[in-house]
C-alpha cells in the first residue's frame, strides 16, 4: 500500500488583513482631511473593494472613517462661519446660500406677441376711414409700410365681400 505523505501548502496571496486600532486611527486622519474612501484605500495600499469589506466587518473601522469624515467637515464650516462673523462677503454669501436656502435671482425677459384678427366686414367705408386716419395719427413718429399694408388689406378685403 501507498503511505499518503502530508504536504504542507504555501497560501498564495496576500496575507489577511486585520484592522489594527493604528490603522482606524490614519483612517479617521485621512477621511477628516476630506479624501474619498477610494483615495483612503489608495493610501493605506489596499483595494477599495477590501477597504468596503473592511468596513462591514470591523465596525469600529467604519466608524472610525465616519467620525473622520464627520470631524472635516466640523473644522470647516466653524472656519467658514467664522470668516462670514468678520464680514468676508463670499463666506457670508455661501453659507446664506447653503445654510438659509437663498439663492440668485433669475429673471428671465419673455416677448410674447399677441396677433388678433377683426370683422370689418359689417363696418361702413366712412367708419374704415376714421379708423385708418385714427391709425395714422398714433403712429405720427415713422408709420411703416407694415401698417398701410394692413390698411389696404382691410379696404380690399371688404370691398371683396360686398
Amino acid at each position: 500500500m501507498k503511505q499518503k505523505t502530508k504536504k504542507l501548502s504555501k497560501r498564495v496571496g496576500r496575507p489577511k488583513l486585520v484592522v489594527t486600532k493604528e490603522m482606524c486611527e490614519r483612517a479617521e486622519a485621512y477621511a477628516s482631511q476630506g479624501l474619498t474612501q477610494e483615495q483612503i484605500a489608495a493610501v493605506m495600499g489596499m483595494a477599495t473593494s477590501t477597504l468596503y469589506d473592511k468596513q462591514n466587518e470591523f465596525t469600529e473601522f467604519s466608524n472610525a472613517i465616519k467620525r473622520g469624515k464627520g470631524k472635516g467637515i466640523q473644522q470647516v464650516t466653524n472656519k467658514l462661519f467664522e470668516k462670514a462673523l468678520e464680514g468676508d462677503n463670499t463666506a457670508m454669501i455661501f453659507y446664506l446660500k447653503n445654510r438659509a436656502g437663498w439663492q440668485d435671482k433669475i429673471e428671465k425677459e419673455t416677448i410674447v406677441e399677441h396677433k388678433q384678427v377683426i370683422d370689418l366686414t359689417r363696418i361702413s367705408d366712412e367708419e374704415l376711414d376714421n379708423l385708418e386716419r385714427t391709425l395714422r395719427r398714433a403712429s405720427t413718429q415713422s408709420f411703416s409700410r407694415e401698417n398701410e399694408e394692413i390698411i389696404e388689406g382691410v379696404h380690399k378685403e371688404i370691398v371683396a365681400n360686398d
